[in-house]
């Protein structure tokens, strides 16, 4: 039975690995070791928040006032210590509990919806784009929790991306729009930006729609294997 289980839910201890992981665990162990006993995990959850919102706003204040735009990697910096640490802390002190994973899980959430609808009011992005994007990240996420629900997977990542990819992104992409011309072309009747974002959202969903039909064919060969 517990072969039956392995089979479908997978390894407890398995994840799916993203491009910088290996070397983001060494590092996050590295942090996590040297951090003084006084700082708790909920606290981080709380800091990682703090970066989002500061990162959110300076993402906004770009509008009026371009040099905010070097806030924004640091701010994501700030947001990536305190989600990526908080859970690996609270596990090495035994301390998890049920406050620790709902801090970070909201965390995370807050997090990402807010620099991204932020950037939707950005000079780097439109609306319409931000918006495309955030129902494609809130589709992604729904299956990466169902997945850690059903599979006991905790990370998830396609294609090599995952939550540190994203975050990166989400800190360097008003430089990469600079350097693009987004902000000049913001007022076209139809926006590279929004084509570009548009066709690789098609394709990301299409790619997320595969994934459920073969972990759904995995899941059934399983099944009657058992029978």
């Amino acid at each position: 039975m517990g072969d039956f289980f392995t089979s479908i839910f997978g390894n407890p201890a398995q994840r799916t690995q993203s491009f910088l992981r290996g070397a983001e665990l060494r590092l996050i162990d590295n942090i996590v070791e040297s951090l003084p006993a006084r700082v708790e995990a909920i606290q981080l959850s709380g800091v990682g928040a703090c970066g989002a919102l500061v990162a959110s706003i300076a993402l906004i204040a770009c509008n009026h006032f371009p040099h905010a735009i070097w806030i924004v990697p640091i701010a994501m910096a700030i947001n990536w210590f305190g989600l990526s640490v908080d859970l690996p802390l609270a596990r090495k002190r035994q301390q998890e509990a049920a406050a620790e994973g709902m801090a970070h899980h909201l965390g995370e959430i807050f997090s990402h919806l807010s620099v991204l609808i932020a950037y939707g009011f950005s000079p780097f992005f439109t609306v319409r784009a931000a918006t495309v994007v955030v129902i494609c990240y809130l589709l992604f996420a729904a299956y990466a929790y169902i997945r850690a629900a059903t599979r006991h997977v905790e990370q998830m990542a396609y294609i090599g991306i995952g939550v540190t990819e994203f975050r990166i992104l989400l800190a360097f992409w008003p430089f990469a729009a600079v350097l693009l011309g987004v902000p000049q072309s913001l007022g076209d009747k139809q926006p590279a930006i929004d084509v570009a974002v548009l066709s690789l959202a098609g394709f990301a969903i299409i790619g997320l729609l595969a994934k459920l039909f073969f972990d759904g064919r995995k899941i059934t060969a399983a099944s009657g294997r058992d029978d």
